[in-house]
Protein backbone atom coordinates (compact mmCIF):
# COMPACT_ATOMS: atom_id res chain seq x y z
CA UNK A 1 0.00 0.00 0.00
CA UNK A 2 1.27 3.41 -0.90
CA UNK A 3 1.28 6.15 1.69
CA UNK A 4 0.17 9.47 0.26
CA UNK A 5 1.37 11.35 3.34
CA UNK A 6 5.05 10.81 3.89
CA UNK A 7 6.19 11.27 7.46
CA UNK A 8 7.01 14.83 8.24
CA UNK A 9 10.62 15.42 9.12
CA UNK A 10 10.81 17.83 12.02
CA UNK A 11 12.59 21.05 11.15
CA UNK A 12 15.79 21.67 13.00
CA UNK A 13 15.75 24.60 15.34
CA UNK A 14 18.23 27.44 14.71
CA UNK A 15 19.81 26.86 18.14
CA UNK A 16 20.43 23.17 17.28
CA UNK A 17 22.07 24.15 14.01
CA UNK A 18 24.22 26.76 15.75
CA UNK A 19 25.28 24.25 18.43
CA UNK A 20 26.26 21.73 15.76
CA UNK A 21 28.19 24.43 13.92
CA UNK A 22 30.08 25.29 17.12
CA UNK A 23 30.89 21.59 17.66
CA UNK A 24 32.19 21.34 14.08
CA UNK A 25 34.36 24.44 14.46
CA UNK A 26 35.86 23.11 17.70
CA UNK A 27 36.47 19.74 16.05
CA UNK A 28 38.20 21.40 13.06
CA UNK A 29 40.36 23.53 15.35
CA UNK A 30 41.47 20.54 17.44
CA UNK A 31 42.14 18.48 14.30
CA UNK A 32 44.28 21.30 12.88
CA UNK A 33 46.31 21.47 16.09
CA UNK A 34 46.72 17.70 16.02
CA UNK A 35 47.84 17.63 12.36
CA UNK A 36 50.33 20.43 12.96
CA UNK A 37 51.76 18.33 15.80
CA UNK A 38 51.64 21.06 18.40
CA UNK A 39 50.84 18.50 21.08
CA UNK A 40 48.63 20.88 23.03
CA UNK A 41 45.64 23.21 22.74
CA UNK A 42 45.53 26.66 24.33
CA UNK A 43 42.03 27.54 25.54
CA UNK A 44 42.76 31.24 25.04
CA UNK A 45 43.88 30.81 21.44
CA UNK A 46 41.02 28.39 20.70
CA UNK A 47 38.48 30.90 22.03
CA UNK A 48 39.99 33.68 19.94
CA UNK A 49 39.83 31.60 16.77
CA UNK A 50 36.31 30.35 17.49
CA UNK A 51 35.01 33.85 18.22
CA UNK A 52 36.65 35.14 15.05
CA UNK A 53 34.91 32.45 12.98
CA UNK A 54 31.57 32.59 14.80
CA UNK A 55 30.12 36.01 14.29
CA UNK A 56 27.57 36.11 17.13
CA UNK A 57 23.98 35.93 15.95
CA UNK A 58 20.73 35.68 17.92
CA UNK A 59 20.44 31.96 17.01
CA UNK A 60 23.87 31.08 18.43
CA UNK A 61 23.73 29.06 21.61
CA UNK A 62 24.74 31.00 24.65
CA UNK A 63 27.68 29.47 26.46
CA UNK A 64 30.07 30.75 29.06
CA UNK A 65 33.83 30.99 28.64
CA UNK A 66 34.13 28.08 31.06
CA UNK A 67 31.74 25.93 28.99
CA UNK A 68 33.66 26.72 25.79
CA UNK A 69 36.96 25.85 27.51
CA UNK A 70 35.45 22.55 28.69
CA UNK A 71 34.21 21.70 25.20
CA UNK A 72 37.62 22.42 23.65
CA UNK A 73 39.47 20.58 26.42
CA UNK A 74 37.26 17.48 26.23
CA UNK A 75 37.81 17.12 22.50
CA UNK A 76 41.54 17.88 22.76
CA UNK A 77 42.04 15.21 25.44
CA UNK A 78 39.97 12.74 23.41
CA UNK A 79 42.41 13.38 20.54
CA UNK A 80 45.48 12.90 22.72
CA UNK A 81 46.42 16.56 23.07
CA UNK A 82 47.38 18.37 26.24
CA UNK A 83 45.32 21.38 27.29
CA UNK A 84 46.72 24.70 28.50
CA UNK A 85 44.02 26.59 30.41
CA UNK A 86 45.39 30.06 29.79
CA UNK A 87 42.30 32.12 29.08
CA UNK A 88 42.52 35.57 30.59
CA UNK A 89 46.31 35.43 30.90
CA UNK A 90 46.74 37.75 27.92
CA UNK A 91 43.57 39.83 28.23
CA UNK A 92 40.17 39.59 26.64
CA UNK A 93 39.07 37.07 24.03
CA UNK A 94 38.28 39.65 21.36
CA UNK A 95 41.89 40.18 20.25
CA UNK A 96 42.79 41.54 16.85
CA UNK A 97 43.57 39.31 13.88
CA UNK A 98 47.21 40.38 14.04
CA UNK A 99 47.40 39.02 17.58
CA UNK A 100 45.96 35.70 16.42
CA UNK A 101 48.22 35.35 13.41
CA UNK A 102 51.57 36.07 15.02
CA UNK A 103 53.63 33.37 16.63
CA UNK A 104 53.60 34.33 20.27
CA UNK A 105 55.95 32.65 22.72
CA UNK A 106 53.22 33.00 25.37
CA UNK A 107 51.21 30.41 23.41
CA UNK A 108 53.79 27.68 23.81
CA UNK A 109 53.10 24.84 26.20
CA UNK A 110 54.53 25.53 29.62
CA UNK A 111 57.96 24.01 29.93
CA UNK A 112 59.21 22.37 33.08
CA UNK A 113 62.83 22.97 34.06
CA UNK A 114 64.19 19.45 34.38
CA UNK A 115 63.69 16.84 31.67
CA UNK A 116 61.28 14.60 33.57
CA UNK A 117 60.61 12.30 30.61
CA UNK A 118 64.35 11.85 30.06
CA UNK A 119 64.85 11.09 33.74
CA UNK A 120 62.10 8.45 33.58
CA UNK A 121 63.85 6.83 30.61
CA UNK A 122 67.20 6.81 32.43
CA UNK A 123 65.70 5.32 35.62
CA UNK A 124 63.79 2.64 33.72
CA UNK A 125 66.85 1.60 31.71
CA UNK A 126 68.87 1.33 34.93
CA UNK A 127 66.11 -0.64 36.67
CA UNK A 128 65.56 -3.31 33.98
CA UNK A 129 67.31 -5.98 36.03
CA UNK A 130 65.83 -5.03 39.41
CA UNK A 131 62.52 -3.24 38.78
CA UNK A 132 61.14 -0.74 41.28
CA UNK A 133 57.56 -0.25 42.37
CA UNK A 134 55.56 2.69 40.96
CA UNK A 135 55.73 4.48 44.32
CA UNK A 136 59.52 4.04 44.48
CA UNK A 137 59.85 5.27 40.87
CA UNK A 138 57.88 8.43 41.68
CA UNK A 139 59.98 9.09 44.80
CA UNK A 140 63.23 8.59 42.88
CA UNK A 141 61.99 10.80 40.06
CA UNK A 142 61.06 13.62 42.46
CA UNK A 143 64.44 13.27 44.16
CA UNK A 144 66.36 13.48 40.85
CA UNK A 145 64.34 16.19 39.12
CA UNK A 146 62.57 18.14 41.87
CA UNK A 147 59.41 18.05 39.76
CA UNK A 148 56.15 19.34 41.19
CA UNK A 149 53.96 17.34 38.79
CA UNK A 150 51.16 15.34 40.39
CA UNK A 151 51.59 11.69 41.33
CA UNK A 152 48.88 10.75 38.83
CA UNK A 153 50.68 12.61 36.03
CA UNK A 154 54.01 10.99 36.90
CA UNK A 155 52.37 7.58 37.18
CA UNK A 156 50.91 7.96 33.69
CA UNK A 157 54.25 9.08 32.26
CA UNK A 158 56.12 6.22 33.94
CA UNK A 159 53.55 3.64 32.80
CA UNK A 160 53.76 4.83 29.17
CA UNK A 161 57.55 4.92 29.17
CA UNK A 162 57.75 1.49 30.83
CA UNK A 163 55.44 0.01 28.19
CA UNK A 164 57.52 1.51 25.36
CA UNK A 165 60.76 0.25 26.88
CA UNK A 166 59.19 -3.11 27.80
CA UNK A 167 60.11 -2.68 31.46
CA UNK A 168 57.89 -4.29 34.08
CA UNK A 169 57.41 -2.51 37.38
CA UNK A 170 56.98 -4.26 40.70
CA UNK A 171 53.58 -4.05 42.36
Amino acid sequence: MRDDHPEEVPMQQPKDIAARRLDMIIEQYVEARKKQRFGYVSTDQAARVIHRILKPTPSDPSFSDHELDDMVAALAVKNGLAVVFDRGVRGSVGGSEAELDRKDPAMRAPAEGPDVAGAVDAILVQQKTAPLSMRAMISLLRERTGTSRSDADLEGLIAKKAAVLNVHLRN
